[in-house]
């Protein structure tokens, strides 16, 4: 019988996903607005708002009552949303870094490791996920982060470059801009260790990297940083980065579909100037070959 494929663990952050969609979800099937809700529940419309955004955590009698108004029957159900309720308000995840990081970052950091596959397009920087202690503190410094900050960035970023190492993990396809890999962070010596960590993981089982160099010219993605992630339980989600590394996130498929269309397009494109071990052999060879 052959071996079957180990999920990953469904993370806090993922949980409250679940949660959020699924009582927005059960909303719109009921045929109420917002505000219709808000009234009848003798809440404020900005409460409803705020849960199905998932700004605010949300207690189990409060999903008990969404439901029961949206006329919800099924009580295994019920009482799995109650139970998703309570987990996201005790389980921590990533909120400890809230004091250096926006709340779509840390829902980034905590979801990947629930993700059956990441899509990231990076034209800038090493990913944080395959990023060198020394090469990620002097970028985060670079960035004009305080020693402080780079240093509770760096045990974030610590946590989440673990998944890559258990047995459970998601499948990751990167494509990776040439000035990322070739523009020296810190000095040559960390950009050398930095190269070889990448050589490492590309040769790792469900690691798929690529380098889009600077000969493809002009393409859709200049300057787009974007990450989706999917997921075998909960719905897909985008995240963007914007020239301040500050990330947002989008759910709508229209988004999702245009931006993993535009991962293939980069992709297909990456691919036709050879493989990721060659495009790094003549990257290495043409700048730090002194090194």
């Amino acid at each position: 019988m052959p071996e079957q494929a180990l999920e990953p663990a469904e993370t806090v952050e993922v949980k409250r996903r679940r949660l959020r969609f699924a009582l927005r979800d059960a909303r719109k099937v009921s045929g109420l607005t917002q505000h219709m809700v808000a009234k009848k529940l003798s809440w404020s419309p900005s409460k409803i708002v705020r849960i199905e955004q998932g700004t605010v955590p949300v207690t189990p009698t409060d999903v008990r009552a969404m439901l029961s108004l949206y006329g919800v029957t099924d009580q295994e159900h019920v009482e799995e949303l109650a139970t998703l309720a309570i987990e996201s308000r005790v389980l921590k995840g990533f909120k400890e870094y809230s004091d250096v990081y926006s709340s779509p970052a840390m829902e980034l950091f905590g979801s990947e490791a629930a993700a059956t596959a990441i899509y990231k397009h990076e034209p800038t920087v090493i990913p944080g996920l395959l990023q060198t202690p020394d090469y990620a503190r002097q970028l985060l410094l670079g960035l004009g982060n305080s020693e402080d900050d780079t240093a509770r960035k760096l045990a974030a970023r610590s946590e989440r470059q673990a998944i890559l190492d258990r047995d459970a993990h998601p499948e990751l396809h990167f494509v990776i801009g040439e000035a990322a890999v070739s523009r020296v962070v810190g000095s040559e010596d960390i950009m050398i260790e930095q190269l070889a960590l990448l050589r490492r993981r590309a040769s790792e089982p469900d690691v798929n990297l690529y380098i889009l160099p600077f000969a493809a010219g002009a393409h859709r993605g200049l300057g787009a940083s974007f990450t989706i992630l999917q997921f075998a339980n909960a719905p897909d989600v985008l995240y963007l980065e914007n020239a301040e590394r500050a990330t947002v996130s989008r759910d709508h498929p229209e988004d999702l579909d245009k931006y993993l269309e535009l991962f293939v397009h980069l992709k297909e494109m990456s691919e036709r100037f050879g493989d990721f071990d060659t495009m790094l052999d003549r990257i290495r060879e043409a700048r730090f070959a002194q090194a």
